[in-house]
């Protein structure tokens, strides 16, 4: 009876293991490079990387330093589509941005004749990555965000930054950044993640901490 029970407790506990989260492929696959060309037509609303449709209007990716390093899309006929992104992806006829230093997510969308980037909520995060906990930079308490994982867990999650706090130039201490979305951790341990600014504890860059915990 005791070897039946230990089993059991053996294998709720491989089963409360789980994996790190897996990104769905097309936000890898479907990446926009430097010089790419994509398509928008405003008649179909929608993005894509190919087609021969007949108000197709075609735009080339470019890295601006001026920009900061971030990304702006030309068109013959078109006032440049300036992104606050420097990673993007097309998904399902959408072009979605993500800013790596502010964990930003963008959108573009054009509206009344017009091309403009339009800022994700978390809501709209959380359908780009179903089943992943998403830990707002906003319920920090004293530079802290705490995670729940329980013992034996491989736990991930997403930092959302839905506030107006800037991360230029910061990095995660001791800890390889994710790809290609940085701001995408996974965990296996107790422990604490500190965002900082080159290491810094300097008060004009305040640290992020992210404790976790039971």
């Amino acid at each position: 009876m005791m070897r039946f029970m230990a089993c059991v407790l053996g294998m709720a506990m491989l089963a409360g293991c789980g994996e790190a989260y897996e990104v769905n492929p097309a936000f890898v696959n479907n990446a926009v490079n430097e010089n790419s060309q994509i398509l928008y037509s405003p008649g179909g609303v929608y993005w894509s990387d190919g087609g021969m449709v007949e108000d197709r209007i075609v735009f080339t990716r470019h890295v601006s330093s001026g920009s900061g390093g971030y990304s702006e899309y030309t068109a013959e006929k078109e006032a440049p589509l300036y992104l606050p992104s420097n990673y993007e992806f097309l998904y399902e006829g959408r072009l979605i941005g993500y800013n790596t230093a502010n964990f930003k997510f963008f959108e573009a969308r054009y509206e009344d004749g017009t091309f403009n980037a339009v800022e994700l909520s978390a809501a709209q995060i959380g359908d780009l990555f179903p089943g992943l906990e998403l830990l707002k930079i906003s319920e920090a308490k004293d530079g802290v965000l705490t995670v729940k994982r329980r013992p034996g867990q491989v736990k991930s999650f997403l930092l959302v930054n839905d506030t107006d706090r800037d991360f230029h130039r910061y990095s995660f201490e001791n800890r390889k950044a994710a790809e290609p979305f940085k701001s995408l951790l996974t965990v296996d341990s107790f422990d604490e993640i500190v965002f900082s600014h080159f290491g810094s504890r300097d008060e004009l860059f305040p640290i992020l901490r992210i404790k976790v915990a039971m």
